[in-house]
């Protein structure tokens, strides 16, 4: 059981009390119910782990109430490989320091999605490599059950990474993520196609039949998208460090790097001591100025990215963006839906540095952001509207022997993109 209340100086919270907490947080003021049950892994014979976790949040606030399943899944765990089914989190990753948890394209800023996802959990040697190269990937479908402008759309998801052990301390990731929306009903387009040949054209990232619209009969089937990974690991003995490139692609020009430099860069240390001032350190960069615009040709053609004609909800879900918060969406319309993301607020550079530590036995967490938005190709913003936003938590040392973990925080934004906000919480954990 979880209990949280959060305030601000303004009706609407704080850039980082909403965001990259599964869409839990509404953006105004309130207080929230988590609420789980769950059990720890069992073995059911030599090979098969089973796990369950049932989770529900309630947040009332001036504005709304809201009610909803958090996580609802089942996992079952064979040798390597693992089946999820439900509404499951993905893995955080760098402490949760990271502004899109290492992936552009797919971070926890918004809900988790009912469906499958099979995966494997480590990575596995190739027969022919002997140590030196391992792949791991996984492979799902998912059903968007929010208020969309496609109704019932279907998101099918895959992924393949491969690793190179170059020596003992350093190791090289290379892969790639695939996300597709197809399916479901138009508001304005109809029926869109949903046979299992259509399948087969989502997951090989093929152009649509007959029955597709005019635009996915020359491009590929449905709103397509996805990121390319490449990944920098070392391990020492006093400190392990990852350099990370999280590279975002919508169409062939972004998939041949005509988009470049766009992407998230980070880099990652962990100190590897557990009660000093500073146990990790994390820093980022993301860009998206380019979409693989190119003044010199004569037909001008760019990304939009998280936008699409016929998906118009765009790369969102239940009012939040699925991949890096600094994009930001539209608001909902008069039917309560959301149309994508701003046109023009998706050309941004922002910076993100992120600090775990322990100070006199208290365990903090502070992430400060600044960023900068362009405008549109030929529509630029003069001036240009930026943003500095920052967060610090921190947890009661357990030695109080408190019946319930304590964390309070406070943050806040400033700037010419978002009023200026103070605001803080309270949470309490039993």
């Amino acid at each position: 059981m979880e209990f949280l209340s959060a305030n601000s100086t303004k009706s609407e919270l704080p850039f980082w009390l909403i965001t990259n907490n599964f869409g839990r947080i509404p953006s105004n003021s309130g207080s929230q119910i988590n609420a789980s049950i769950y059990n720890t892994p069992f073995l059911t014979d030599r090979y098969l782990t089973v796990s369950y976790k049932a989770s529900v949040t309630g947040y009332q606030s001036n504005e709304k109430r809201t009610f909803f399943i958090n996580e609802m899944y089942a996992s079952l765990n064979f040798l390597d490989g693992q089946l999820d089914l439900g509404v499951k989190h993905p893995k955080i990753l760098w402490e949760g320091l990271s502004s899109s948890n290492g992936n552009i394209a797919m971070a926890t800023n918004a809900r988790s999605f009912p469906g499958y996802n099979l995966q494997l959990i480590h990575y596995i040697a190739l027969p022919f490599a002997k140590n030196w190269l391992s792949f791991k990937g996984n492979y799902g479908d998912y059903l968007l059950m929010d208020n969309r402008s496609v109704k019932n759309t279907r998101l099918h998801t895959k992924s393949i990474f491969f690793k190179s052990k170059l020596n003992d301390a350093y190791d090289l990731v290379i892969g790639v993520n695939h996300y597709a929306q197809w399916a479901g009903t138009s508001k304005i387009f109809g029926k869109q196609p949903s046979s299992f040949k259509d399948y087969l054209r989502i997951i090989t990232g093929s152009s649509g039949g007959k029955d597709a619209r005019e635009s996915d009969q020359i491009n590929v089937l449905g709103n397509q998208l996805g990121s390319y990974l490449i990944q920098l690991n070392y391990k020492g003995e006093k400190t392990n460090w990852n350099f990370y490139w999280s590279h975002l692609f919508e169409d062939r020009s972004g998939r041949e790097m005509a988009n470049y430099p766009d992407g998230l860069y980070g880099f990652f240390m962990d100190f590897k001591k557990d009660k000093s001032l500073i146990t990790h350190l994390l820093v980022e960069f993301t860009y998206t100025k380019n979409m693989s615009y190119n003044p010199n040709h004569l037909i001008r053609s760019f990304d939009n990215y998280f936008n699409n004609t016929g998906y118009q909800s765009g790369w969102t879900y239940f009012g939040n963006t699925i991949g890096s918060p600094y994009f930001t969406t539209e608001p909902v319309d008069d039917n309560g839906i959301t149309n994508g993301v701003i046109v023009g607020d998706n050309r941004f550079m922002a910076f993100n540095i992120g600090v775990k530590g322990v100070f006199r036995k208290l365990h903090y967490k502070t992430i400060l952001s600044h960023s900068t938005y362009f405008g549109w190709f030929g529509n630029e913003y003069q001036p240009k509207p930026h943003q500095f936003s920052g967060l610090l938590e921190v947890s009661v040392p357990q030695f109080l022997n408190l019946p319930f973990e304590l964390t309070v925080g406070t943050a806040m934004d400033t700037g010419t993109y978002r009023p200026v906000n103070f605001g803080g919480f309270l949470k309490l954990k039993i």
